[in-house]
């Protein structure tokens, strides 16, 4: 079981969270509980030092309004950095032709994407939450390739803490864990949440609170010295 960040600072800003989002603790529990024998059991399990570092900057998708024009900038620019998926945003990355060197899910998304993504060789990881563990029961087995855990509660074998509260900040908290010092977001847009064409997640009052906290712990991050810009 392992705390990647330090446990003491996200208890901290876990409590923040569920000061303004109803989150129950016990439920995230179960589902990592879920979620940790499921991956024991799994031929594609990975523990996180069998993860190869990155160690240089690496370009965050999310699923914003400007994802498509963000995505030309990338092809045009940015492919020397990998692209690690927000959720969502994959299928449009394999729709252009970018296989995601990860994808960051609570498995909102449409998973035959997932799927597709995990074949063509994109490490998997999946968190579990309390409002998704219908999903961490009937998806991860069938997952065909490398697959990781991730919770937002105590860790367990298999699966990870690396802060993190929604799949876009979550996977600057692994970019960080890995070794990378720089991300540049790309279909972040803070201002206009929109919902992913794929996304079960539709209401976009929730998205707005959930951007906001997402907001919150990018902050945090540049405080510890991570630098996050948006592409452009």
């Amino acid at each position: 079981m392992a705390w990647v960040i330090d446990k003491g600072e996200w208890l901290k800003l876990y409590g923040e969270i569920k000061s303004a989002l109803p989150l129950s603790f016990h439920k995230d529990q179960y589902a990592t509980n879920l979620l940790s024998i499921l991956l024991q059991q799994h031929p594609g399990r990975m523990r996180l030092e069998e993860v190869p570092s990155v160690g240089r900057p690496v370009v965050v998708f999310g699923c914003g309004m400007n994802l498509a024009g963000d995505i030309r900038v990338y092809l045009n620019r940015f492919t020397d950095y990998p692209a690690i998926a927000a959720d969502g945003s994959v299928k449009k990355l394999l729709d252009n032709g970018i296989v995601p060197l990860m994808v960051v899910t609570d498995l909102d998304g449409d998973l035959r994407f997932i799927q597709k993504a995990a074949r063509e060789g994109s490490l998997i990881i999946v968190h579990a939450h309390g409002d998704n563990i219908d999903r961490v029961q009937g998806f991860v087995e069938s997952i065909q390739g490398r697959v990781l855990g991730s919770t937002q509660v105590e860790p367990r074998p298999y699966v990870y803490n690396f802060g993190g509260f929604t799949d876009g900040d979550r996977a600057v908290f692994i970019a960080r864990a890995l070794g990378s010092r720089k991300v540049i977001l790309a279909g972040f847009d803070f201002e206009k949440p929109s919902a992913c064409e794929t996304d079960f997640e539709k209401n976009l009052w929730v998205k707005k609170l959930k951007l906001e906290v997402a907001r919150r712990l990018l902050e945090y991050l540049s405080s510890k010295g991570m630098e996050i810009e948006f592409i452009h």
